[in-house]
């Protein structure tokens, strides 16, 4: 029997559309310390075609004001990596991937340049297994252009 889990906080209406992305999933938790650049070890063979969710637990201030404070960002090595690898799409626990004090946000433009679509603000991701899973990815109803809700869910048995 599969088991369906919401990782995203769902802030839109449900659409009839296909999903974006249905691929299979891999969570990575972050080490090292909340508020700075996530470190995740991996090899470049585990996330090779997968999504690759990053844990770092920032996901439980989502509704306060302490949600949108400087929080974690993903490295330079580590959006490096997951280009390199081929990672097919990255979702992160909290609302931006690259360094407040990246004015020239080098680690956003790697990563679009790859066209590696990111999922920011998820949440529930320590209620998956580390692997095994299937990412599906849909637009809400109204969602368009380049940033847009969408509606993340996890299925595994």
């Amino acid at each position: 029997m599969s088991r369906l889990v919401e990782l995203g906080h769902n802030i839109g209406e449900e659409s009839n559309q296909d999903p974006l992305y249905s691929v299979p999933g891999i969570v990575l938790e972050s080490v090292g310390p909340v508020r700075h650049e996530v470190k995740v070890p991996f090899h470049d063979s585990q996330v090779k075609g997968h999504a690759v969710l990053i844990q770092t637990g920032w996901d439980i201030r989502f509704g306060t004001e302490a949600y949108w404070e400087p929080g974690p960002f993903l490295s330079d090595d580590v959006i490096f990596r997951l280009v390199r690898s081929g990672a097919r799409l990255v979702g992160v626990d909290f609302w931006v991937i690259r360094n407040a004090e990246d004015t020239g946000h080098a680690q956003t433009r790697l990563i679009l340049v790859a066209k590696i679509p990111v999922v920011e603000n998820l949440c529930n991701l320590s209620t998956l297994p580390r692997w095994k899973f299937r990412l599906s990815v849909a637009p809400l109803q109204g969602a368009a252009g380049s940033f847009y809700a969408v509606r993340t869910v996890a299925e595994f048995t």
